[in-house]
């Protein structure tokens, strides 16, 4: 997910932003959504193949952790649109793991 939305906002916030952080804007950075995690044995792993299902301690409908740079930032809901996958930010959070 390459492409990021956001709210529509006023120019005079814009060009308060665009100000304050003048070329760090640019930096890139990965953001990750994690959508779930588990542990499994190498038995296991060998004997996936296309099909398989993986089990993660994840709930239909549990927000998803956004990390930047190893840590997260955010929670998120996965939405999809036109057949592709998109994470909307639900919750702005800090330090935690």
């Amino acid at each position: 997910m390459s492409e990021v939305r956001q709210p529509q906002s006023s120019a005079q916030e814009v060009d308060h932003h665009q100000r304050n952080w003048g070329s760090l804007r640019d930096i890139p950075f990965t953001l990750t959504v994690e959508v779930g995690r588990t542990k499994l044995k190498v038995r296991d792993i060998i004997s996936f193949e296309p099909g398989s299902l993986i089990v993660t301690t994840k709930l239909s409908g549990e927000p998803m952790d956004v990390s930047l740079r190893g840590e997260i930032f955010a929670r998120a809901e996965i939405i999809i649109i036109k057949d592709k996958l998109w994470a909307r930010l639900t919750k702005i959070v800090g330090g935690e793991r």
